[in-house]
């Protein structure tokens, strides 16, 4: 089963004119500009959000993406940027919960979760297990587990083959080590988007501004296209205080979020070409692997001095002690 990270009717706002859905789109890792279009699997991920073991052709995150996707793009495309009229709650609802998603969603953000889990688990294993003698994997009980593939069939066997102590050297050495990593299964990472609608309630209390781009320019998107910017390295999440939440929702309109103004407005602010420019570099420096532009020109622009060799697809963890005190943060 497909299942879009970016929403292919989201995407379709961007696409080339004349065309029914054709894209420029800009690949990081090549360093090329093609045209694509908004099935292109950039924008989707096999079996995504589903659980492989079950029959069932239906699971419930893609329930909930599916119903948001349909009345969030309505939403978006609604959006009066010429009489600047203010949202209906509905319409607002629909958007928050189409942001929260879109920024739930994408392979940056499963790399960023799995970053921290790897993270947070190794410190506190590697603190609690700190000599082999603290390891204490039972031989029998590993043989008794049933394999899921090839690579569990040749743990057991090599396991087989082992005493029990050393087994649990073998572990400790490898808890110790930079092959150590941890992270959420596929259907861990679909139960996040459940907590969408916690979210979106917040987010929907928060101050908004529509940033209009002038008819002679337009925002970019990209594979990741819902991202924070901080002015520090700490609390720089969805909801952080610190933060401000940088999302186009078209061509012309981006929103521009404060998570600390809880005064639920909206205002509309129209933005000259330099600023359109500068917002379009932190949606490419904030991208996946990707980014889109309806004008190539613009794109070729863009991206030709960008150093797209050091480009991070996703933020790192840093682990710092104060005492007693642990402090992980994606930065």
């Amino acid at each position: 089963m497909k299942h879009h990270t970016v929403q292919d009717k989201y995407l379709a706002q961007w696409k080339k004119d004349g065309t029914p859905n054709h894209l420029n789109i800009y690949f990081i890792p090549t360093n090329k500009i093609q045209t694509g279009n908004t099935k292109t699997p950039a924008f989707w991920k096999e079996d995504y959000n589903i659980l492989k073991d079950e029959e069932s052709t239906s699971y419930l995150p893609e329930d909930v993406t599916a119903v948001i996707d349909t009345k969030g793009i309505e939403a978006i495309k609604n959006i009066d940027v010429i009489n600047k009229t203010i949202l209906t709650g509905e319409q607002r609802s629909y958007i928050s919960f189409y942001v929260v998603l879109q920024y739930l969603r994408t392979p940056r953000f499963r790399e960023e979760t799995d970053k921290m889990i790897a993270e947070q688990t190794k410190f506190l294993m590697r603190k609690d297990i700190d000599s082999v003698d603290k390891v204490s994997l039972s031989k029998e009980s590993l043989l008794g587990e049933t394999p899921k593939n090839d690579r569990d069939r040749e743990a057991i066997e090599k396991i087989n083959g082992m005493t029990e102590r050393e087994i649990n050297e073998e572990f400790f050495n490898l808890l110790h080590s930079e092959n150590f990593g941890v992270k959420l299964n596929t259907s861990g990472h679909s139960k996040i988007l459940l907590k969408a609608d916690k979210h979106a309630k917040d987010f929907f209390k928060i101050q908004w501004t529509f940033l209009i781009a002038p008819k002679d320019t337009s925002f970019i998107t990209s594979d990741n296209p819902c991202f924070t910017i901080s002015p520090t390295k700490l609390m720089n999440g969805l909801l952080s205080p610190k933060s401000t939440v940088v999302f186009p929702l078209r061509p012309d309109v981006c929103i521009y979020a404060k998570p600390a103004i809880k005064n639920q407005t909206e205002y509309f602010a129209r933005v000259d070409k330099s600023q359109v420019r500068s917002i379009n570099k932190l949606i490419l420096s904030n991208s996946y692997e990707c980014v889109v532009a309806k004008d190539e020109a613009q794109l070729k622009n863009l991206t030709n001095s960008f150093d797209y060799k050091n480009h991070r697809k996703s933020r790192d963890v840093s682990v710092s002690e104060f005492g007693d005190y642990v402090m992980f943060n994606i930065e």
